[in-house]
This record gives structure tokens, sequence and C-alpha cells, in this order.
């Protein structure tokens, strides 16, 4: 059996999709998942292989760390089988490795463990008294999953050594099987239509967006901005009000709405501050779209440089403008190379790489 540590289960699609594309493969038809739920009032229906901690920590338990780690640990005792446990998958490096590394050094489990967002920006960032923890985690795991290559980058040799290298694997979150049964693909249109879709706020940089909208109009280029998503930010009111002969906004809306929206438009553009993956890159790219993303952020470096898209610095507007116009030069080109790429995120193909990596773990008899 292999057990999953995910405390975001209940929050995060993401986990149901994985499971459910693992179990269609031998080696983990057997999964239990031990997950969290910080609210203490689940109210979700879950499966019988999934445990939910239905409890509400207090903040001092969540920054003290250990006091809610010694309760959990507790309870996966009380309610897992070890004596059937032959793989630990931890979601997270910190609050679900230090778990794994524990019943690791109790029961002798081998775990793998994923660097995620909060480890990066939350642990290792702000809370330097745990560093040394998080590298004996990683050291004892016998492999590091990250989300992204920048992500690897950003954590190899800074926050763990470079030794651990050798442990590391890149392998991506997965986009809807919607996305990847109706790809698309569409010529350029005789206006350039741009599309950004996300939350409307600062840190996703969409002022930028539409400063670069601005410049390629005043250099005579043929532009309208479609920004789809919740409007936290109320100041993007009046930026789009004077624009509305070529900026349009859609409220947040379903999956179905969303691909409707891409269809409809030729790039897309999310030079965000900071982003930890980008899963919006991807399905863009399965609708045609080529993609502008940040340089050294989460989506860069799974593809090289011109293959889908460029990399771009979030606060030259040149910079963007200058990309914008080198996808136009080879907007064929690029189209057809998003569709096929887009592949890279079925989460088919993701199942089939963390098999692989259990196969090299488990033992062959024990499967």
């Amino acid at each position: 059996m292999i057990l999953h540590i995910a405390p975001d289960y209940i929050n995060k699609p993401l986990y149901h999709r994985l499971l459910e594309a693992l179990a269609s493969h031998d080696i983990a038809k057997a999964q239990y998942v031990y997950a969290c739920d910080n609210t203490g009032h689940t109210s979700q229906v879950v499966p019988d292989n999934v445990h939910v901690v239905d409890r509400s920590f207090s903040v001092l338990e969540r920054l003290l760390f250990f006091p809610k780690q010694r309760y959990l640990l507790r309870d996966i005792e009380s309610v897992v089988p070890f004596q059937d446990v032959q793989l630990i998958h931890a979601h997270t490096l910190f609050s679900s490795g230090y778990m794994a590394y524990r019943l690791h050094k109790k029961y002798g489990i081998p775990y793998i463990v994923a660097v995620r967002n909060t480890d990066v920006n939350v642990f290792f960032k702000h809370m330097p008294h745990l560093r040394s923890l998080g590298q004996r985690i990683a050291a004892h795991a016998q492999k590091i999953i990250f989300i992204s290559p920048a992500y690897e980058k950003q954590v190899i040799g800074k926050y763990l050594p470079e030794e651990l290298v050798k442990k590391a694997v890149v392998i991506p979150n997965g986009i809807d099987r919607l996305f990847l049964e109706h790809t698309s693909h569409h010529a350029l249109s005789q206006t350039i239509r741009m599309i950004y879709v996300g939350r409307m706020e600062k840190a996703k940089n969409v002022h930028t967006i539409i400063k670069v909208a601005d410049t390629l109009r005043q250099e005579g280029l043929p532009v309208r901005l479609c920004l789809v998503g919740s409007m936290t930010d109320p100041s993007y009111e009046a930026l789009m009000e004077a624009r509305k002969d070529y900026i349009e906004w859609h409220d947040q809306c379903g999956k179905e709405q969303v691909m409707d929206y891409l269809r409809q438009n030729d790039i897309f553009i999310m030079p965000s501050f900071v982003e930890t993956f980008g899963l919006v890159y991807a399905e863009a790219m399965s609708q045609g779209l080529p993609v502008l993303y940040t340089r050294g952020q989460g989506f860069d470096g799974f593809f090289p440089e011109g293959e889908v898209g460029y990399s771009v610095s979030p606060t030259d507007i040149a910079d963007i403008a200058d990309k914008v116009k080198r996808i136009v030069r080879d907007y064929d080109g690029l189209s057809a190379h998003c569709v096929l790429c887009a592949k890279r995120f079925d989460w088919q193909q993701i199942a089939r790489e963390y098999t692989t990596i259990y196969q090299t773990i488990i033992p062959h008899g024990t499967r």
C-alpha cells in the first residue's frame, strides 16, 4: 500500500485527479490518503481510503510547528496499518515530509517528498530555525519532487545542499481532461487578441499587461486585451473604463467558459511577479495559444525558449511587447507546438512518471 500524506487533499482537486490516475496502475491500486481540514468542520463526503483530521489547529500550534506535528503523528498511527505500507508519498516537504521522516525512522518505510509553494515561501523563507529540519527530511527521502524546473533551481543550492540534486525529479501538475480532449488550433486573427486569466490583483501584474497593450497600440499594432478573473483589486476598474474600446473584462467562471474565452483569443499573457506553477499556461497551450510567462518563475524551464512562447521580465514593458511581436512573426509554428506540448500536463502521463519512481523504490517481491 502507498500512503499519501496530503494535508490539502480536501481543498485542492489536483490531488483527487492525481490519485485517480495513479489507481489505474497496478503498483498504486492500494492507496490510503491522510489529509487535514484546518477549519474543523469537514462537510465533504470522502472515499473510504481517505482519512481527514477534522480539527482546527490554533495559530500558535501552526507557528510552533512541532505541537501540531506531534498530534498528527499520534493520530496517523491510530488509523494507518503500517505493516501494509510499502511507500510514503509526502506531498509537501515540511508539513507532510516531517511526518514521513518520523515514520521512516520508526518503521523503516521509504518515502518521497514534494517541494511546494508553502515550503519555499513560508518555511524556508520565513522560518530559518526549521531550515536544517527541511534539509534532514530531504536527505532521507528517496526522491525529491519539484513541480517545475524553476522551483528546483530556486531551492537546490540555496536551501538544500547541491548533492541532493541527484534525488531531484521535476513532475508538473496536470490540467483538466476537458482541455486535452478538446484541443484547438487556429490562425492568428487580424486583430491581435491577448488574454489573461486569473485574479485581478497586483501580484499577478495586470497593470503591466494593460501597459503592454497600450504600448503595442501606440506602435500601430491592432491589439485587443481580454481579462478574465475575479476583481480583487478595484483599482483596475478605472484602468479598464479608460480603455473600454479595446479591453474587455469577464468575471471568474468555470472551465468550459475559460476554454471558450481562450479559443476566442490568440496569445496568453501572465507575467506574474511570483508564480509557483500556473496551470492556466498549460490550459492556454492546449487551445493553441502561445504563452508569455515570468522568467525564473514556475512555468519557466519546461520548454526551450521560443518553443511554446517566451519568458519575460515582469517589470520590462518593452521586453514583453517585443516578445508579443516575436510570437506574431511565428504564430502558426508556435501555436502548433503548443497543442503538442500540452500533452506534457496529462494526468495519465504524470501518473506514469510517479509509478516509475514507485517501482524503483518498492521491493519487487512486495508489490
